[in-house]
């Protein structure tokens, strides 16, 4: 009886096989997916950055190059450190040498990311042209499909263009009630304009004592306190400085270290009480970079809440009116302009 009972089983299964040979192969990769989720999800960024390599490999380009490694997608630090490792093994596999401190063709590896995907990108250029290849993966398959719901959005607006250098700005109420303030600080003056009718007007200028700094290393951030009245701070490397502007008062200056800004904390009562902090995503001053909104009270390399494009490097991220807004200088990789953002935190819904 129970060898019966076990063919009949058998002929039973042995149907269904035969019924289902048509989807075998979409069976055989369910089976798989099911049996072991986390290694699929393990090896998914690996395996596309392998590819990638080996198709860039294939791109017409010296054996000697520069790699440009920028990571725009939400993956850790340490993961995409662990990425561009495999991404440059198999370079020298293939016997290309990676150029460092000397000059060589660019071969430029862009990690990005849309709602659904993550898009891996290499390129270099030759003779005028832009050869590119191209990998993509699923962001539920990258493990990174999670993210908070958003409570807020990030948006820009435009305040100022100029071709000249700007290191820092700042828009802030001004005093006396009328109207806002927008401080801009290059290597050799603060400038303060006010708001009229719509636009901006310079209403002084103040110049910064001491030696000009290197135009190749010039960095600088105003920094304004709250009930600072008209005073403001603004830090140079090595070197901070205090300016008041309801007179016409030089600006101070002494030396000594300071904390330098990373980003700017912001918040907003109507959407919640988190607070959150604002940072540029940027490590390559020659592509367009992006702004993302993280919870201030998790790791700096945990899910991104909001996040916003801008067209090339964050120069620096300054105080805005108030406490749900920041002033952002960016420098337009197409034009080569300096420009000035508001940026606002806005309710999602």
């Amino acid at each position: 009886m129970v060898d019966s009972g076990f063919s009949i089983v058998k002929n039973q299964l042995a149907r269904r096989i035969l019924l289902a040979v048509p989807t075998a192969t979409l069976f055989s990769l369910f089976i798989f997916a099911d049996a072991e989720p986390s290694k699929a999800q393990g090896q998914a960024l690996e395996d596309a950055v392998e590819r990638l390599a080996r198709r860039a490999i294939a791109l017409p380009h010296e054996h000697r190059v520069a790699m440009v490694w920028t990571n725009h997608a939400a993956i850790p630090e340490q993961h995409a450190q662990h990425l561009r490792e495999l991404f440059v093994a198999q370079l020298e596999a293939a016997q290309m040498r990676l150029a460092l401190g000397e000059a060589a063709p660019a071969l430029r590896v862009l990690i990005e990311q849309t709602p659904s995907r993550i898009v891996f990108s290499a390129s270099v250029s030759t003779e005028g042209s832009v050869s590119v290849v191209i990998e993509e993966v699923a962001r539920s398959l990258a493990g990174i499909d999670a993210r908070p719901s958003n409570v807020v959005r990030l948006e820009k607006e435009l305040l100022w263009r100029q071709e000249g250098k700007i290191l820092s700005a700042v828009i802030r109420a001004r005093s006396n009630g009328a109207g806002k303030s927008l401080l801009l600080l290059n290597e050799e003056e603060l400038q303060v304009f006010g708001q009229e009718q719509g636009s901006w007007k310079l209403l002084a200028t103040k110049a910064i004592p001491g030696a000009k700094l290197p135009v190749r290393t010039a960095r600088g951030q105003i920094v304004v306190a709250e009930d600072s009245g008209e005073r403001v701070g603004i830090l140079f490397p090595g070197k901070r400085c205090d300016a008041t502007l309801a007179d016409e008062s030089a600006v101070s200056c002494g030396g000594g270290a300071a904390d330098w800004p990373a980003g700017r904390l912001l918040a907003l009562p109507t959407c919640g009480t988190q607070t959150w902090w604002l940072k540029s995503d940027g490590t390559d001053w020659t592509s367009d970079d992006r702004l993302l909104l993280r919870n201030s009270g998790v790791a700096k390399d945990s899910a991104v809440a909001a996040e916003l494009n801008v067209p090339g490097p964050v120069i620096s991220i300054g105080a805005g009116v108030d406490a749900g807004a920041a002033t952002v200088v960016v420098r337009n990789v197409a034009t080569g302009d300096f420009e000035v953002y508001r940026v606002v935190l806005a309710c999602a819904n």
